[in-house]
């Protein structure tokens, strides 16, 4: 069992071991959903990792449908609890912790407060923080694949470009440039196109409030270079569904 496989079925574990507490404690107040939030994260994260395992090369088209259901649960759960914001990803803590904050109405606030509560209220405005569903994939990048975010432009276009087309192979070609202050990314014959096309079944509203593991991923990398809180602004795919285009502006 290599490294991705075996941090993947960490997060599977870990997952369940959240889901079967929340359902035996069965409590139904705010501390039950976070652990319903942090399970489905664990699962959609887990799984994106193990479906980039090397080895046995999964169907392509079943491998992009792994992270669909995470994505769609975290969101319909903030949904529940009125929760109306887009996801801010901010740049990694002096930790190297990631995190993003989703603003509960129309106030966002300014920086992840310290706090080991996932639902925050403060002067600023009321929030859920996460860790995103990138944080293993992007930590995998780093510790087994020597990546490092570049602070310049011109070099974080490249590296993202990099990451996608010769460590992840995710699409047949890629193009990494900035429009103004957005980072926007176009994948053609992106191989994750199917869950792509599943989670905006459901509602564009998932892309935008959580994103998945790879819409996430490369907004903590904007945010990791740029040094400022980052959003996904959009995540639009073709209409025979096989290209993506996401954009990346700084948090309002």
């Amino acid at each position: 069992m290599n490294d991705t496989t075996a941090a993947g079925a960490l997060l599977l574990v870990a997952a369940i071991a959240a889901l079967a507490l929340a359902g035996l404690t069965g409590r139904g107040d705010l501390t039950t959903a976070m652990l319903i939030l942090a399970g489905f994260g664990s699962f959609a994260s887990g799984l994106f990792l193990l479906a980039l395992t090397r080895g046995r090369t999964p169907d392509p088209k079943f491998a992009a449908l792994l992270p669909v259901q995470g994505t769609v649960g975290i969101a319909t759960l903030l949904a529940d609890l009125g929760v109306q914001g887009d996801a801010r990803f901010f740049p990694p803590d002096p930790r190297g912790h990631l995190r993003a904050l989703i603003p509960a109405g129309g106030q966002v606030l300014r920086s992840p407060p310290e706090s080991t509560y996932s639902y925050l209220t403060t002067e600023e405005g009321d929030a859920v923080m996460i860790t995103p569903l990138a944080a293993p994939c992007l930590s995998y990048l780093k510790d087994s694949c020597s990546f490092e975010v570049p602070p310049e432009r011109e070099q974080l276009c490249e590296a993202v470009v990099e990451i996608c087309r010769d460590v992840l192979e995710i699409a047949e070609r890629i193009e990494a440039t900035f429009d103004g202050d957005n980072l926007v990314v176009d994948l053609r014959g992106f191989a994750l196109a199917n869950g792509c096309q599943a989670v905006r079944e459901v509602s564009p509203k998932c892309c935008t409030m959580v994103g998945c593991p790879f819409c996430s991923l490369i907004a903590c990398i904007a945010a990791e270079g740029t040094g400022m809180p980052c959003r996904i602004l959009a995540a639009s795919s073709s209409k025979k569904g096989r290209n993506l285009r996401l954009i990346i502006g700084p948090s309002a």
